[in-house]
Order: structure tokens, then C-alpha cells, then sequence
């Protein structure tokens, strides 16, 4: 049974890898997509956060909360990747196309298994979900292309995308309860009439971390990491 979902797993790698380097406009279009995230998370978040009606509050309690479920998911992730055993990326395992143009993969030296990147982005999009079907669906439909695109580039397996996505859709889900939202929420929306720029100074420093997937909080705990394990791992 586990041989047999794992050759289906290299078998729809296969597939989707295949293409890449046939076009490329379509090889483009898959390597720039990572920097379509951050503009539509933008956009959702200030159309949601902005939007005049008697839900406005809730609104806005769920996406303050949304940050939380993310950094939440994502460590739930790197405990889950750690704790398993390593898998080495299909590009060095098994071997993946490239794009017709020269391209090199930014990535931490961390286990394929599972995506980080799904689990941030479905995270996101089961937020969204909460507030609009319509936002959440959007964000959901570019967050599976986007995920599927590391596929076809050969830094992720299937299996490793489906598992990230899950992780992220359970914890935003779990997370975004009510009570969570009161005892967090409530108290931090409480000081945006009362100190304006510096709530949102720092709310748009907290957004613009997560549109990216903490990219500086991770640096920071790798550099951690380092200091007590040293450079050679």
C-alpha cells in the first residue's frame, strides 16, 4: 500500500515536472508567481480590513488572528519535518527538469516533507475562508497553483504539498475560535483608536512578515539554531 502511494506520488511528480523547460513563457509565469503572493495578500487583507459594514469587527479580529494561526502552523510544520524522517528534495533525489532559463532555488537545507510553503499559504486561505467564501476561495485557487508550482520546479512531491496544506488548513480552522479571538484579538484592536500609528506600524510590519512566510523570523531562528549547533549542520 505505502509502495504504491509512493510511486503515485513520483508518478504525478513526474508529470508536472515534465513540463517544465517545454515553454518558456509558462517556465516565467511559474518562477514569478512567488512574487504575486504578497500583492494579493495585501489586497484581500486591506479590502477586508477596510470594508464599511456592521461586520467590520470580526473582520478584522479574524485577520489579527490569522497571523497567529500562521506562525502557529508553521512551527507545527518545522516540529513535524524535524521529527520525521529527512527527505531529500526531489530536484537532488530523483533528479527534476529545469526552467529554459537559469534559475536557482532559494531554500533552507531543511526536509521536503511537508511543505512549508502550502501550510502558510492554505493557512492563509482557510482565514479568509472564515471571513468571505469569495476571498477565501480566490486565495485558496492561487495558493494550490502556487504550491503546485514547486512541484513543477522539483522542489516538492505531491504528498509533501497535500500534507503542508492540510497542516495549515487544520490549524487556521482550530485556531480561529471565538474565545481565541476575545482573549487575543479584542484587546490588541482595542489600541487602534487609542495609538494609531504605532498599532499600525507594527500591524503592517506583522503582515508584511507573513506575506513572505516570516522570512526574517525564520533567518533569526536558524542564526539561533546555529549558535548552539554550530555551522556544520
Amino acid at each position: 500500500m505505502l509502495q504504491s502511494l509512493a510511486g503515485l506520488d513520483v508518478s504525478i511528480f513526474h508529470a508536472l515536472n515534465d513540463l517544465c523547460g517545454a515553454s518558456p513563457t509558462l517556465d516565467r509565469i511559474v518562477v514569478h508567481m512567488e512574487v504575486l503572493k504578497g500583492s494579493i495578500f495585501m489586497g484581500i487583507v486591506g479590502l477586508l480590513w477596510y470594508w464599511p459594514d456592521k461586520e467590520m469587527p470580526r473582520r478584522r479580529q479574524v485577520i489579527i488572528t490569522i497571523i497567529l494561526a500562521v506562525a502557529v502552523a508553521l512551527i507545527a510544520n518545522r516540529v513535524l519535518s524535524i521529527l520525521l524522517p529527512y527527505r531529500e528534495r526531489p530536484m537532488y533525489g530523483i533528479g527534476a527538469n529545469a526552467p529554459s532559463f537559469e534559475w536557482h532555488a532559494d531554500l533552507e537545507h531543511w526536509s521536503s516533507f511537508p511543505s512549508d510553503n502550502a501550510t502558510y499559504l492554505f493557512a492563509i486561505a482557510a482565514g479568509f475562508w472564515l471571513i468571505s467564501r469569495w476571498c477565501g476561495l480566490l486565495f485558496g485557487v492561487f495558493a494550490a497553483l502556487a504550491s503546485l508550482a514547486r512541484v513543477y520546479l522539483g522542489i516538492h512531491y505531491p504528498s509533501d504539498i497535500l500534507t503542508g496544506a492540510l497542516l495549515g488548513i487544520a490549524t487556521s480552522v482550530v485556531i480561529n475560535r471565538d474565545w481565541v479571538r476575545r482573549r487575543l484579538a479584542s484587546p490588541l484592536l482595542a489600541l487602534e483608536p487609542r495609538y494609531p500609528p504605532y498599532f499600525y506600524g507594527l500591524f503592517f510590519l506583522a503582515l508584511a512578515e507573513l506575506s513572505a512566510g516570516f522570512p526574517n523570523a525564520r533567518r533569526i531562528g536558524v542564526a539561533v539554531v546555529h549558535l548552539f549547533t554550530g555551522y556544520g549542520h
